[in-house]
């Protein structure tokens, strides 16, 4: 007869574990809370010298999606942002842990998730890393629910006997956008299918699906070279983009998001003219905007595009990009005064010819203001102009907020050498801030030779700073060719959008605890409580003020 299992780690709470985490005296009971439609997770490290662990879970209210934990390395600790002179890892090997980080680099981290369903996970390098994500079932009342999870090893057998309060409140809708930015290229290269037929289609259903998981609204289809149908004169045909289009809106996305209609160039070495004083249409990086050539193919390059989106009737779920971070890497005013003459021109025709589409922008400050309806500050750029955001906010305009290769050091942010509630904390300050969405460059931007499981920090290929920090670039993993698994991190970012539609209610019912719940975890993106100990308290705090 099998002993029972002792020694090990378990935590419903927003935190990493790793392959080295310290084991104690498991427990025999686990409380926690949730809404009627919430989903709460849990993290088992179990050691064994066995090959498996067979997994089950008893609950007459809940079913359970199993996920065997993967260890992933994280080679470089993030950089603060002022000491590195613009680096923005830390290559060389680090004397001690950076103090705003979670461990000193390198190491192993749980956050891919690959999907078990029949509950049986493989053990390595001596340990069982599970996790388990409870789904209530449609019929789940209000009370205390009992389940039980049980876990069986070669050396014997745990139990976990779950207390789970359910409170009478349910999420409510999306009323907060998120949008996670995703590379074609990488699907094709890791599932081996081309950008486009059957194949390529349901492997791309995977990722939206697990888009929609976390509650992401919005998708950024990038417009590339491929739409030209003809040069003299330029003529566009975008119907290539209507499958895959049409496959994410029913899938659940609210908007599209599509774009950029103007570059930067290339520089003779083949990088990008960051610093450049003249935008080109993005048909044809060779022509300068400023020129009637130039003039002529964006122009058509508008029409073409309205028409599309006319045609299959999206013109009203468009958001456009025309220029990304038109007022960064600015080497002098001349350089802001010419972009921004250019960014407007585009922006007119844009609204001659598409008046139902929102300019929306990353930027970093309120610079660009006539020419931009959605602004997309990143996390510094909005700090250091909250006042200018704020106005904007009071006049009815929307404001985002971007996080992409920093900001570092203290700031909040989702790189794996970061705290795992960060990620969750995100949201918190988006609503705290009064912004309506967030914008993340990395889904799964993968650029050629890079696999998040060998080295999860992204190459930098525009020549300023280091490296870009771990886990940047993406939130998920290519698994096989006919799965992609998802993140720790995007658990965290499912959470944290969860808990902005319920932070909305609140402040509909109480203003004055919503405002004291939400400063108990929030004060900016730099001061913060990321103690996932008090998150819990204060999400009961939540539910119960909605009860």
């Amino acid at each position: 007869m099998k002993g029972k299992i002792r020694s090990g780690r378990v935590t419903q709470e927003e935190e990493f574990l790793f392959p080295d985490s310290e084991l104690g005296t498991l427990p025999e009971k686990l409380r926690f809370v949730t809404p009627l439609n919430g989903k709460r997770g849990i993290q088992l490290l179990l050691p064994s010298a066995g090959g498996k662990a067979v997994c089950s879970f008893i609950s007459e209210d809940f079913t359970a999606e199993w996920y065997e934990m993967k260890a992933v390395p994280v080679e470089y600790n993030t950089g603060n942002g002022v000491d590195q002179g613009g680096g923005m890892v830390l290559m060389e090997p680090v004397k001690e842990r950076p103090p705003y980080t979670i461990k000193k680099a390198p190491f192993q981290v749980y956050d891919c998730l690959a999907p078990r369903p029949e509950g049986i996970m493989e053990v390595k390098d001596g340990k069982a890393a599970i996790y388990l994500c409870l789904v209530p079932k449609e019929k789940i009342h209000a009370g205390t629910c009992q389940a039980e999870i049980r876990i069986d090893l070669e050396e014997g057998e745990y139990s976990l006997k779950l207390e789970i309060e359910v409170y009478p409140v349910r999420i409510p809708g999306e009323s907060f956008q998120i949008t996670n930015w995703f590379s074609i290229p990488s699907i094709c290269r890791f599932h081996n299918v081309k950008p486009e037929g059957q194949a390529f289609g349901d492997i791309l259903e995977k990722y939206i699906s697990l888009m929609r998981r976390a509650h992401q609204t919005c998708f950024y289809i990038q417009l590339d070279t491929s739409c030209v149908a003809g040069t003299n004169p330029y003529r566009f045909d975008f119907s290539y983009l209507r499958e895959r289009i049409a496959r994410f809106f029913d899938c659940g996305m609210k908007y599209l998001e599509i774009g950029p209609l103007l570059t930067r160039g290339i520089r003779e070495d083949g990088s990008p003219d960051v610093f450049t004083s003249s935008f080109r249409c993005m048909a044809a990086p060779d022509v300068d905007l400023d020129t009637w050539e130039g003039y002529e193919i964006t122009v058509r390059l508008i029409r073409a595009l309205a028409d599309f989106l006319r045609e299959n009737g999206w013109d009203d779920k468009v958001m456009v990009h025309i220029h990304d971070e038109p007022d960064i890497h600015v080497d002098c005013p001349e350089t802001l005064e010419s972009r921004k003459r250019q960014y407007y021109l585009t922006a007119s025709v844009l609204r001659k010819y598409l008046p139902g589409a929102r300019i929306i922008e990353a930027v970093s400050s309120a610079a660009f203001r006539g020419g931009i309806d959605i602004w997309v500050p990143g996390m510094a750029g909005f700090e250091a102009d909250r006042e200018g955001f704020g106005r904007l906010t009071d006049l009815g305009e929307e404001v985002w907020n971007y996080v992409c290769c920093g900001p570092q050091g203290y700031w909040l942010n989702r790189f794996l050498d970061f705290a795992l509630i960060k990620n969750r904390l995100l949201f918190w300050g988006c609503e705290a801030n009064h912004l309506t969405g967030f914008l993340h460059w990395g889904f799964n931007q993968f650029p050629e030779g890079m696999n998040p499981f060998q080295g999860t920090s992204c190459p930098n290929d525009t020549g300023l700073g280091t490296n870009f920090p771990c886990g940047d670039s993406f939130l998920v993993y290519p698994g096989t060719e006919k799965e992609v698994w998802p993140g720790m991190r995007l658990e965290a970012q499912r959470r944290g959008a969860e808990d902005v539609e319920l932070l909305r209610l609140l402040k509909e019912k109480n203003e004055e605890l919503y405002d004291k719940l939400i400063g108990r975890m929030f004060v900016s993106n730099q001061e913060y409580c990321d103690d996932p100990q008090v998150m819990e308290e204060v999400y009961e705090e939540l539910l119960c003020a909605l009860s």
